[in-house]
């Protein structure tokens, strides 16, 4: 086996261990209770069974995010150990693009030491929710083309091969959440600026034109396929111009800038962990020897730009936040360790590294375990799920249609293995007078009688079933159930004869 090869099998398994404690999809989780994760699966699942991405199924995410829980669904349709085995594969790659960092600048038993850390780290952030988001599936995306972005200024040079591979990365993740493009932005301002600096102006229209050609071939594929399926309208629709409307402010122009770096100083206050780092990121770039000053500063500056644009919405969820966290984080461990490198290969040689990197990994393993975010859903078995005991009922009818109503995608969707019949299956963060037209359809749905069940969730800012409900379904059961923290309650109605 190639000395290549092994690492990327260091880091399957470093990726599997971390993840199997850390992330609700593994298999040590009962159940994966997260809305946006239900959300993600029902439409990929409705996806593989030929429905259509917001035009059968109304959600705002990108198409790629729904094929990824789609393939998912392939390996196992009511629960989430496919999905789990993706998230693997996905922080496998993360973590082996690290490691091609790591050896431009260290020697390769480094990455014993370093990947676990950056593993354990990033797996018990607050940052890291549920697992299974947007933003966990795109670090490999990021990584990849960080280790490009080390190498176009450490070797000086890429080939047109890796530019177009970068607009590649870029245009995948353009199709997950354009939101997180940020990063790639400060990637072809920095080396556009570094072609500027030499002149080089050919090379650099060069790079532009071959880089926004990768990025427009996952475009032109998922466009191709919602041209076929006739969804073209509802693809541009919702996934670009509801985003882009359904959730800006009032605010534009110069305010509107001005508003988003107000956020992020408010942002950076109340989330220390994340201000803490991306300050010591900044400072240790700073002591670290580099000879391209550019490059040095630049590492910092991207993580910055990514925070700019993930902001822009002048919202963000905490796992929003999770890239920038995980490479900053990186950035941290590569400028602290080249600070001290001289003072490890002093008194580490690589067999007393072994031994030791042994040790480490199985106290990082142990940390993972205790500092869990979800660790005591590990005991949970299926009664402790309203959303299996519910699917239970439903399993004794033939071919149930079910709509989720006041509350984004519960689960039970999943649990039953129900595919919705109704566009509008959940209903999302957006308020009526945004966009009421997924309030009155649902009404219209109930009124009518198109499914056969519907499961209404109340949380305390939302009213309970409205009397309409009532008038055409009958209450079969009322549980208490509880979310993040937070109680709710789940109504299963049946409809009448």
């Amino acid at each position: 086996m190639k000395r290549i090869n092994k690492y990327m099998l260091f880091s399957f398994i470093i990726a599997f261990i971390f993840l199997l404690f850390t992330s609700k999809n593994s298999f040590l989780y009962v159940f994966n209770d997260w809305v946006d994760a239900n959300s993600f699966f029902t439409v990929g699942k409705g996806m593989i069974n030929g429905l259509l991405p917001y035009k059968d199924l109304f959600d705002q995410k990108g198409p790629l995010l729904y094929l990824i829980y789609g393939i998912g669904y392939l390996f196992s349709h009511k629960t989430y150990h496919g999905v789990f085995i993706l998230e693997v594969i996905s922080f496998t790659i993360f973590l082996y693009y690290i490691h091609k960092i790591f050896i431009m600048y260290f020697k390769e038993k480094y990455s014993l030491l370093l990947l676990p850390s950056i593993s354990m780290i990033t797996c018990i952030a607050i940052f890291f929710v549920h697992g299974g988001s947007c933003e966990e599936l795109c670090l490999p995306f990021i990584a990849v083309s960080l280790y490009y972005y080390f190498k176009h200024f450490k070797k000086e040079r890429l080939t047109n091969k890796e530019i177009i591979i970068n607009g590649f990365m870029a245009g995948l993740v353009f199709m997950m959440k354009y939101t997180l493009l940020g990063f790639w932005i400060g990637f072809c301002l920095f080396i556009c600026i570094n072609y500027l600096r030499k002149k080089e102006f050919k090379k650099m229209i060069n790079f532009c034109l071959l880089f926004l050609l990768g990025m427009i071939i996952p475009f032109i594929l998922f466009l191709l396929y919602f041209l076929i399926n006739n969804g073209v309208k509802e693809f541009i629709d919702t996934y670009f111009i509801f985003n882009m409307t359904a959730y800006s402010s009032d605010v534009h122009g110069i305010k509107k800038i001005f508003g988003i770096f107000k956020y992020i100083f408010e942002l950076l206050i109340a989330i220390k962990p994340l201000g803490f780092v991306l300050i010591l990121s900044l400072i240790l770039s700073f002591l670290t020897k580099e000879k391209n000053k550019l490059f040095r500063v630049s590492l910092v500056f991207l993580t910055y730009i990514s925070l700019f644009f993930i902001c822009f919405g002048a919202k963000a969820y905490i796992y929003y936040l999770l890239p920038i966290f995980s490479i900053t984080i990186v950035l941290i461990i590569l400028f602290g360790v080249k600070l001290i490198k001289k003072y490890i290969d002093l008194v580490i040689d690589t067999k007393i590294m072994l031994v030791f990197s042994f040790v480490f990994i199985i106290i990082l393993v142990f940390m993972s375990y205790f500092f869990a975010n979800y660790k005591e859903e590990i005991k949970y078995t299926k009664k402790d799920y309203v959303q299996y005991k519910y699917a239970e009922y439903l399993s004794k009818y033939k071919n149930p249609t079910l709509l989720n109503m006041g509350f984004i995608d519960m689960g039970l969707y999943t649990t039953s293995g129900i595919i919705p019949n109704t566009r509008y299956f959940e209903l999302i963060n957006v308020s009526y007078e945004d966009y009421s037209e997924i309030y009155d359809e649902m009404e219209n749905y109930v009124k009518n009688k198109e499914v056969d069940f519907i499961v209404y969730i109340h949380y305390d800012s939302n009213l309970p079933p409205a009397q309409y409900i009532y008038d055409n379904y009958e209450l079969v059961y009322r549980d208490d159930y509880t979310f993040e923290h937070s109680p709710y309650q789940a109504f299963l109605f049946k409809v009448k004869k």
